[in-house]
């Protein structure tokens, strides 16, 4: 970002705030189709004999300096240089609008794409009410929400979908039937494309912005929660992505013409949050707030967008130990345990584990949650029967089998009462500290936890021996014993 940057962020903040408090958080005012072409600026266009903008990893990263009180950092990404292999296609959309508009979302526009994975399904949602239509041999749904309609055709664990601005819906559900959804780009059949129409740019994420291989910020406050993604593309990737945006005729963001609005039908933020898309210095960038009620994240969001700037390896990975370093609270563990909660840092691993009381069984079962946050690994959790009293409670990645599972390893339980320390011999004689919570499930007892990048399991021999001592040193209990 460039030397203009604090001019800049001083007039998004201020687009920011008057968008919103124009409604962008409801939809409800939205308008039925696009805005009259050459109102608002003139946002980059989509059309070039080049049909496909793929996005790249960044040229220097950004960083947010400093990050605004009452927020925190979560998660902090960045795909460098050749991780993708050489013969991988990714999956994109298509933007279809009229080419003879220099700002190609001033016009009529349709969007024919694809979303996939459970945790990552973009469009309207499937609980959405619609009208079932045919689409020769498969069974589609007309949904319509605010300035835009889709036409969704719904899968196990994907949703495929045509959606439009300003065309008419006959015209969609032709276009819906022409799409082909199984090349890795999403395409209408020529004969498809509703007239006056063609094929602008194809790019990625098919379902909105996203990641991709570019940088990805994400920060909670106590009622917000906001996302920060940009890439190095072709400005037109913008026009793809502000399709998103519930803005027909464009806002100046950051002193370059841009998208501010909700996003709809976007996994990133939900189905509908306050966001802005806008191509700056190489990049093209996205940020949205997802509220949590108090009203406070829209300008934590300014904030945010005033501190960003393009920084240096350094000062990048100084912003990623921010969040390395910083043991994760039970929020980020989300399981809602209202019990003993332990976590830990170190390296570039994070991880959290918690057991509780299960909340309808009661003391009849426990019910156990844990999270590896920095690895891709995952977590998972169990319910099982408590032992007596005094007895020392192991269990690994969600077993007590202690011969279960290899790899990265987060180890728990709960220790009997009178515990002042937990420790853990791996099978190659290490020695690990665990943490210590204050509580247990019954009175006396405390709930531990540990981490643990564990090597192969030994052939015959226990994999761990986890050992509870007292204040005094005095060995309360072993396992194996």
């Amino acid at each position: 970002m460039t030397s203009r940057a604090r001019v800049r962020t001083a007039l998004l903040a201020t687009v920011v705030v008057t968008s919103c408090l124009a409604g962008c958080g409801s939809g409800a005012d939205a308008p039925d189709g696009p805005g009259p072409a050459g109102a608002g600026p003139e946002r980059p266009g989509a059309g070039d004999d080049e049909l496909v903008v793929d996005a790249l990893p960044l040229d220097a990263p950004v960083v947010l300096d400093p990050v605004p009180d009452g927020l925190r950092l979560e998660q902090v990404g960045i795909a460098p240089p050749n991780t993708v292999p050489q013969d991988f296609e990714p999956s994109r959309a298509t933007l279809y609008g009229d080419p003879a508009l220099a700002d190609t979302l001033d016009g009529p526009v349709l969007l024919v794409g694809t979303s996939s994975g459970s945790a990552q399904i973009g469009g309207p949602g499937r609980d959405v009410p619609g009208e079932e239509v045919d689409l020769g041999g498969r069974t589609g749904k007309v949904v319509r929400d605010a300035d835009r309609t889709w036409v969704v055709l719904e899968g196990n664990d994907f949703v495929e979908f045509v959606v439009g601005r300003g065309i008419d819906e006959d015209d969609l559900v032709a276009a819906a039937r022409g799409a082909d959804f199984a090349s890795a780009t999403a395409t209408l059949a020529p004969d498809a494309v509703p007239a006056g129409l063609e094929p602008l740019v194809a790019g990625g994420p098919p379902d909105g912005p996203g990641a991709g291989p570019g940088e990805y910020l994400s920060l909670r406050g106590d009622s917000a929660w906001i996302a920060v993604v940009a890439v190095r593309a072709d400005p037109r990737l913008a026009a793809l992505w502000g399709f998103w945006v519930d803005d027909a005729t464009g806002t100046v963001v950051r002193a370059e013409p841009g998208s501010v609005g909700v996003l709809r039908g976007t996994y990133l933020g939900g189905p509908a949050a306050p966001g802005r898309v806008w191509a700056e210095d190489g990049m093209v960038v996205a940020a949205v707030v997802t509220l949590d009620g108090a009203g406070e994240g829209e300008a934590l969001l300014d904030q945010v967008v005033e501190n960003l700037r393009v920084g240096t390896a350094e000062e990048f990975e100084a912003m990623r130990r921010l969040v390395l370093d910083r043991p994760p609270t039970p929020d980020e563990l989300g399981c809602g345990l209202d019990g003993g909660f332990v976590s830990g840092a170190g390296g570039d691993r994070r991880w959290a584990f918690a057991l509780a009381p299960n909340s309808l069984a009661g003391l009849d079962e426990w019910t156990t949650c844990y999270m590896e946050f920095t690895n891709g690994s995952g977590g998972g959790g169990t319910i099982y029967p408590p032992p007596p009293v005094g007895e020392l409670v192991v269990e690994v990645n969600g077993s007590t089998d202690l011969g279960t599972g290899t790899g990265y390893t987060i180890l728990g339980g709960v220790a009997p009462p009178g515990t002042a320390r937990v420790t853990v011999t791996t099978a190659d004689g290490r020695t690990l500290e665990a943490q210590l919570a204050d509580v247990g499930p019954r009175p006396g007892e405390r709930v531990w936890g540990a981490f643990d990048a564990r090597p192969p399991l030994p052939p015959g021999g226990p994999p761990l021996t986890v050992t509870a001592y007292d204040a005094a040193g005095a060995v309360l209990r072993s396992v194996p014993g």
